[in-house]
């Protein structure tokens, strides 16, 4: 059985304190953290303070970083209130996915963080664990949980259907226009070719009203008004065409675009030669969201069952962000089992990988949602 470590010097009634002056070396033990396999969360009341002074919490949240016994990343910031901003006092929920592998957590953090720009405040380490479940039924294998990415790709998602709506919009208005003004234009043309000749030859001016029944070809037509509202119609389109472009433009653009500045490690290295040599795009989706993409071939090398090779970015990434990768290892398309996995504020990218190679070429597939940093 588990021993729970902890203090009654950072409790402040039925709060837990948790000091943003603590050094990074050093880790405030949360028994209330602590739970058994299976429990559906846990509710733990905390008081954040810088120093012996109450840390303000106006326009800032909490967010729970961790790795568990078994060494899978959780993240929440299921913060359910601040219960005084002045005095820093808050309640934070522990969603049931961080009680899944028992044993105590290899790492553990909160981050403060700002509300508005996302920015981190400060960070405090805490320690807690899970204590192995007393009835006969497990909870089964621990899952990589990260509801803050969930919850940014929702608002992601809806800021990109709105703008995908506003530029509909945009282009059916454009699409009415074009169609009214090239209606009117047909209509000034139509209204000169019916006072074009009074006979077959001769010059003919007209200062009545006349009516021409049947049809009526003209050669040559010049009227400064017509020019005059031509102009002013083909100004209005072009108006319209620059709008639509202007606010199509930019949604995806291209930061580098097939750079190989990366370095390989562990199981993995580089073809001799090959014309198809791994290389990385990243795309900027919109402010604060990018796409880090890589494909193309690695030798990978490995007499054990189980390896792990390792690919050192030219950009940080998170063990908040969301890494998928997917490796095929002959001509016929059959693919190896391949896991990414990142570290903590890291440009390096670790894939674990099954089934034993020897100098062999094999194609990788690697797509990496994160954010700017």
């Amino acid at each position: 059985m588990a021993t729970l470590v902890g203090s009654d010097d950072n409790m402040k009634g039925k709060y837990v304190v948790l000091d943003t002056t603590v050094g990074s070396t050093r880790s405030v033990a949360v028994p209330q953290l602590s739970g058994h396999q299976g429990d559906a969360g846990r509710v733990v009341y905390l008081a954040i303070q810088d120093g012996a002074v109450p840390h303000n919490m106006d326009g800032q949240k909490l967010v729970l970083k961790a790795k568990d016994a078994s060494g899978t990343p959780k993240v929440s910031d299921t913060m359910t209130s601040i219960i005084s901003s002045s005095g820093g006092l808050v309640e934070f929920t522990v969603p049931s996915q961080f009680y899944q592998a028992d044993g105590p957590y290899s790492t553990a953090y909160f981050e403060i963080r700002s509300t508005t720009t996302d920015t981190v405040i400060s960070t405090i380490n805490v320690s807690f664990e899970v204590l192995e479940s007393a009835t006969i039924m497990t909870t089964g294998q621990s899952e990589v949980y990260n509801n803050e990415m969930g919850n940014k790709m929702e608002s992601i998602n809806a800021s990109i259907t709105n703008q995908l709506k506003a530029l509909q919009d945009q282009v059916d208005t454009a699409s009415t226009l074009a169609k009214t003004a090239q209606a009117s234009l047909d209509a000034i043309t139509a209204a000169a070719k019916a006072n074009s000749f009074a006979t077959l030859s001769g010059d003919n001016t007209y200062s009545g009203n006349n009516t021409f029944n049947g049809t009526t070809t003209i050669e040559n037509l010049s009227s400064p008004t017509i020019d005059s509202l031509k102009n002013t119609l083909t100004n209005n389109i072009n108006a319209v065409s620059n709008s639509v472009n202007s606010q199509l433009a930019g949604k995806l653009t291209v930061e580098e675009n097939w750079t190989r500045n990366y370095t390989l490690g562990g199981a993995f290295t580089a073809p001799q030669g090959g014309a198809n040599q791994f290389a990385l795009s990243r795309y900027k989706i919109m402010d604060g969201l990018s796409i880090i993409t890589g494909r193309g071939d690695l030798v990978v090398n490995s007499d054990n069952e189980y390896f792990e090779g390792t690919i050192t970015l030219p950009w940080i990434v998170d063990n908040a962000d969301t890494a998928f990768a997917q490796m095929y290892w002959d001509s016929k398309g059959d693919y190896t089992y391949t896991l990414p996995h990142l570290g903590v504020w890291d440009k390096t990218l670790g894939i674990s990988m099954k089934g034993k190679r020897n100098n062999q070429t094999c194609r990788l597939s690697l797509v990496i949602f994160t954010t700017d940093r």
